[in-house]
């Protein structure tokens, strides 16, 4: 096989491992390109690894032989699939890495602010607990998990894998059907049903128009007053402000977040500056445990050597 250049332009999304390929490569890497930085540095490639970057005409004029984009990533909405495979550009994502680290993720965020964890941390970093008069301080309502019911939206790994760690505490697990689905698949309750049974919505969707900014304001009126919002999904599959009114309204009673629509976001993202005791954010992290990474990284080394030997692996 002749030698085949390959180029990573977000390899700082990685663990610092060098990849180890089954042909002969001449490889380069950075550690974070702009996109200014990939029209201009990578060129006349056969494969392309990123994470956050856009491949588009240019970066296809560029590299007019590129045989494979390796994704470091699941989700693609960032991808112009047809336009690369109109070019006869093989995409491949990775999968099944990260189930348990993202389900972990939100089952934290639900069991901290079911007991309304950043108030009672809050009580003592404060000294309210000190300057009390008996020997608890609760700084707000706590509740249980137990017996509550959990409402998901999407079945895949994700979502699977947080049913289970779910009905392991005693809760009662629903799978929600699509917003405005026609008919509701064997499985499933109706969307509209499960919202409003909700205690708690976790969201694990893919964001497409079809369900972008779909937990909106009619949404949000028709939970429970005293549920809980999840996402570590995407960001994009909320409406920012109408998450923002219906916890100034008291028409949810706390919000966690693993993703937001822009990313990083700025600092006035909105749901960046909620005045709020019970809301949670994280950066984009709950994927990254050091198990999930090294899954990832032996995924894409994996994807890359199969698919340029001719073996379709986690093709897109």
């Amino acid at each position: 096989m002749k030698t085949l250049k390959i180029t990573c332009a977000e390899k700082g999304v990685l663990i610092n491992k060098a990849f180890s390929f089954d042909f002969p490569v001449e490889y380069t890497e950075y550690e974070q390109l702009s996109q200014q930085q990939f029209y201009h540095q990578v060129r006349d490639q056969d494969v392309i690894i990123i994470s956050d970057l856009k491949v588009d005409e240019q970066i296809l004029k560029n590299n007019p032989n590129l045989k494979l984009l390796a994704l470091c990533s699941t989700g693609y909405d960032h991808v112009n699939v047809d336009l690369l495979k109109s070019k006869n550009v093989r995409i491949c994502n990775v999968r099944g890495y990260a189930g348990d680290a993202v389900a972990e993720h939100a089952f934290i965020l639900m069991m901290n602010l079911i007991k309304n964890f950043g108030a009672q941390l809050n009580a003592v970093q404060s000294g309210a607990w000190s300057e009390g008069s008996v020997s608890f301080y609760l700084a707000a309502p706590m509740r249980e998990l137990n017996k509550k019911t959990l409402a998901i939206l999407g079945k895949g790994e994700i979502g699977k894998a947080l049913a289970e760690k779910a009905q392991a505490f005693g809760m009662n697990v629903i799978f929600s059907e699509r917003k405005n689905a026609e008919k509701c698949r064997e499985g499933y309750v109706p969307f509209e049903q499960a919202i409003q049974q909700a205690d708690i919505l976790s969201l694990h969707c893919e964001l497409n128009d079809e369900t972008r900014s779909m937990i909106d304001q009619n949404v949000l009126k028709q939970m429970k007053k005293d549920s809980i919002l999840i996402n570590v999904g995407r960001g994009g599959l909320v409406n920012n402000q109408d998450v923002v009114q219906a916890l100034k309204n008291n028409e949810i009673s706390g919000f966690g977040a693993d993703v937001l629509d822009q990313e990083p976001p700025a600092q006035d993202h909105p749901l960046l500056n909620i005045n709020h005791p019970n809301v949670m954010i994280t950066a984009h992290i709950a994927w990254a445990t050091d198990e999930a990474q090294e899954r990832l990284f032996s995924i894409i080394e994996s994807n890359i050597n199969q698919n340029i030997k001719g073996y379709s692996q986690n093709l897109i």
